[in-house]
């Protein structure tokens, strides 16, 4: 048998088996995919889907690690503590060791940060990497003074083509990170509550 013999018997021997894989996986998708699948509760008088008491989680390759820097601002930092949260809440990674989670966090932070968690923050190297996040926060919330806050929040105005619900979202925004957006949180008629305020105050 030529060379070109054996080079054709084994591409039909190989597209023979991509095609089985690709069979399988088909069937194997619909199985998973289907009411009546593996996926379903296998009780014939229940069809109440099947639970499962382990949360999804992603790969930790897909999901992207946030990093952050020590120009961050309160703001930026809001920013990255939610995306930090997401990060460890969607993969495995926030069931880990404290010690485990100290190592994950400081590798998303720059070398600044990281000399305030291991000189100036009073956390041990047991604690978990939430606990930590929290004195960061306050950490950094001391190096800005609250009145500086409360001013822009006072000298806010609604820009010229800005809409209602931008304006509203920002005074939030300025608000969570000077101790008043807590106080209005509960209060009726709460986006009215809070212009009247923000207006009163400016006058």
């Amino acid at each position: 048998m030529g060379d070109m013999e054996q080079l054709a018997n084994l591409i039909v021997q190989q597209t023979a088996l991509s095609a089985q894989r690709e069979e399988r996986m088909v069937a194997m998708m619909e199985r998973l995919l289907s009411p009546g699948g593996s996926g379903a509760a296998s009780s014939s008088s229940d069809h109440r889907p099947a639970t499962n008491d382990a949360p999804a989680r992603l790969p930790g390759a897909a999901t992207p690690a946030p990093f952050l820097t020590s120009s961050a601002s309160l703001r930026d930092f809001a920013a990255w503590k939610m995306k930090f949260d997401g990060y460890m809440l969607l993969t495995p990674r926030d069931n880990l060791p404290p010690k485990e989670q100290r190592a994950i966090l400081l590798s998303l932070l720059d070398e600044d940060w990281t000399r305030v968690i291991r000189y100036a923050l009073p956390v041990a190297e047991d604690t978990l990497a939430k606990e930590v996040v929290m004195a960061m926060e306050a950490h950094l919330r001391t190096q800005r003074n609250v009145l500086v806050d409360r001013r822009e929040f006072y000298s806010r105005i609604q820009e010229e083509g800005e809409t209602f619900d931008d304006f509203l979202c920002s005074l939030k925004e300025i608000a969570s990170f000077c101790g008043l957006l807590s106080t209005f949180a509960s209060t009726p008629n709460f986006e009215t509550a809070w212009c009247v305020v923000h207006e009163t105050m400016r006058q």
